[in-house]
């Protein structure tokens, strides 16, 4: 049996070192940082007793600490020196530059800023598609570029110092890992385990099923309910998806204790799906044309052609506006987000990143300065920060309170307040601000799926956290037919001998081999 890497914690000397550091310039036991409470500013030098008077002599604080930050800008970016910049400075005792760079070229001018070194102190970047980092950010991390951040995020310990990043839960921060280490913090987060299985109940009802809990079930409720054209059982729009966990036990690679690793795809299990899937399709649970049609849950609110089950973000039908949307076209309409079901080697969740961005800090940055740089991000991380001052800005300036609720003014849009929220970010967990109106019923039964869901998921993608160049070089052209061949698998247009042909000729292929040998490289030394 394949085990899944979890990547190793800091050390915990090391977390305990710092710490006695940070009392110089953060002070262990502080408040962290939020955007209510007065930032540590750090200090010159530690107290001291007036030999005089008998009185503490306040230490001296640190100037404000200048900061360049290179961020993503998704539309019209704050000009500065307005009064919620002000704010922030003076909050956290710094000095902000905002280097805004729109979305359409941001890749390049980060690729041409960190091939030449010149980076701003701090720097937003993107995860990459197979991996966790591009082959150029792989490049700068090598070249010394960001600081290793593991000493101050590596454990729970040292998160604890920023009370903000600490509420990341801890399979977020083994996810950030790269070969073992700690380059950024996460940003635009997401519960780590966030898909599943929502129906119709009300045709649960109406064929007189219990909720399914497991493959076997779940399949059977979708062969009752389909009545092609007009309703057919599961939306799907590609092969690939969280059915196949519960068939293989893996989501996407796959390693043994050795660092040999595998692809889902590939492993004799994956055909199990396959046939799952091939017998909906014979029994017209699935669409005939299902590649072309749309899969997502808004194929649940069409009034011909509807389904009975989609497999999506799962609070997605707990939010208001979307079950009006499916009351709109069907009246009695009832959508039942399901426990997760039970298939032969897991459940049918999956596990991801819980972030698609992260803030990473310029090597040149004096390392002294690294604590007061992160108690900026974690002031920016919370509740009070992302919820209220980027969302509302300044009373007075920017919203005023009218019979108790907020107003923005047309300062708030002619200053782009909004836009300080794109450095930020607030983990809540299940508490999507979607389902601020969510009848209570209703969230109390997402909340249930949501921790069952997080106790089942047993999956991870090793290779994420991993590099290897000819992975994001060359598994685009090397399985570039992969998802084709699997529909005709499952239409019945090619026979099991020519998938099981199809992918030995993957698997024995220089490049697969090559990437089986740079990951389990990159895995042996990330130990």
């Amino acid at each position: 049996m394949l085990k899944r890497m979890r990547p190793k914690g800091a050390n915990t000397a090391s977390a305990i070192l710092l710490c006695a550091a940070l009392t110089v310039v953060t002070a262990c036991s502080g408040n962290g940082g939020t955007a209510t409470n007065e930032s540590p500013t750090g200090t010159a030098t530690p107290p001291a007793d007036n030999p005089s008077t008998g009185i503490e002599t306040p230490a001296e604080p640190l100037p404000p600490l200048e900061i360049s930050w290179m961020n993503y800008a998704w539309g019209t970016p704050p000009a500065g020196n307005d009064e919620v910049l002000k704010k922030i400075e003076a909050d956290t005792n710094t000095i902000i530059r905002f280097d805004w760079v729109p979305t359409n070229g941001y890749e390049e001018r980060t690729n041409v800023a960190l091939t030449t070194g010149d980076v701003n102190d701090v720097v937003q970047i993107e995860t990459g598609n197979s991996q966790l980092y591009t082959s150029v950010v792989h490049g700068a991390i090598q070249a010394g570029v960001f600081h290793d951040l593991t000493p101050y995020l590596g454990t729970p310990e040292a998160r604890a110092q920023y009370p903000n990043l600490a509420r990341y839960p801890d399979t977020t921060w083994d996810n950030i890992r790269y070969e073992g280490k700690i380059w950024g913090v996460p940003r635009h987060s997401s519960p780590p385990v966030w898909d599943g299985i929502t129906i119709r109940k009300d045709l649960l009802d109406q064929v007189g099923m219990e909720p399914p809990t497991n493959i076997e079930e779940f399949t059977a409720f979708l062969k009752a309910v389909s009545k092609p054209p007009e309703m057919y059982g599961l939306a799907i729009k590609e092969v690939n998806t969280i059915f196949s966990n519960a068939f293989t036990g893996v989501q996407n690679w796959d390693t043994d204790e050795e660092g040999n690793f595998i692809f889902h795809a590939f492993m004799p299990e994956y055909k199990d799906y396959l046939d799952w899937l091939k017998d909906l399709y014979e029994s017209k649970a699935l669409h005939p044309e299902f590649p072309v049609v749309e899969g997502t849950v808004q194929a649940m609110f069409r009034k011909v052609g509807t389904y009975a089950a989609v497999a999506s973000n799962m609070h997605q039908l707990t939010i208001p506006s979307f079950i009006q949307q499916l009351k709109d076209v069907v009246p009695t309409g009832e959508p039942l987000t399901l426990m997760p079901l039970q298939g032969p080697k897991g459940y049918v969740t999956n596990m991801t990143l819980g972030f698609w961005t992260n803030l990473m800090i310029s090597s040149k940055v004096k390392e002294e300065d690294i604590p007061r740089i992160l108690s900026l991000i974690d002031y920016m991380s919370s509740e009070e920060y992302m919820v209220k001052l980027t969302k509302q800005g300044i009373e007075g300036i920017h919203h005023n309170v009218v019979d108790g609720k907020v107003e923005l003014t047309e300062a708030y849009k002619n200053e782009a307040i909004e836009g300080y929220g794109w450095p930020g970010d607030y983990y809540n967990g299940m508490n999507n601000a979607q389902l601020n109106d969510a009848e209570p019923e209703r969230l109390e039964h997402l909340k249930q799926v949501y921790e069952k869901s997080t106790e089942v998921s047993t999956y991870s993608n090793p290779a994420t956290n991993l590099y290897s160049p000819t992975l994001g070089e060359r598994w685009g052209d090397l399985t570039r037919t992969l998802e084709d061949m699997k529909v005709k698998y499952v239409m019945g247009e090619i026979t099991v001998q020519q998938w099981d042909d199809y992918v030995a000729g993957i698997t024995s292929h220089a490049d697969y081999k090559k990437i089986l040998e740079e990951l389990k490289t990159s895995y042996q030394n990330a130990k």
